[in-house]
């Protein structure tokens, strides 16, 4: 067989992780037991030192979440806080129009009143001066 060149190996490590047998992960696990540091175990296995915690997990009936799924809730959860915004966001708005809405019949009721009372009011009913002209 041929030596292995550099672009091969590159390749290889660019392809889908390798995958370790039963035995290489027990030894692994086991020597994390005894209290070996994991980031320095990684690193002379050649390992990932995540993949020794996912192993870990794994031995330990503990649930795995793969990387789709942790996506998959931070998408979910930012989406329930984006609903959360906007809906703060109407109510509001909600509660500025009632009150827009009350001071608007409050004028609109005064208007009335000061029509009633005299005779032809200074503003218009759309704000601007009546009776002035413009240059």
């Amino acid at each position: 067989m041929y030596p292995e060149s550099q672009q091969d190996r590159q390749k290889r490590k660019r392809g889908r992780p390798r995958k370790y047998d039963e035995e290489f992960r027990r030894a692994a696990l086991e020597r994390v037991k005894a209290g070996q540091d994991v980031v320095t175990l990684a690193r002379e296995l050649g390992v990932n030192h995540t993949q020794i915690y996912r192993w870990r997990n794994e031995a330990l009936g503990r649930p795995v979440p793969r990387p789709d799924s942790q996506l998959q809730e931070k998408g979910d959860e930012r989406q329930r806080r984006r609903i959360a915004d906007l809906e703060r966001l109407v109510a509001r708005q909600a509660l500025e129009l009632d009150f827009f809405k009350g001071a608007l019949l409050r004028i609109e009721g005064n208007r009335r009143k000061q029509g009633q009372n005299s005779g032809k009011p200074s503003t218009s009913k759309s704000g601007t001066l009546t009776g002035s002209k413009v240059d």
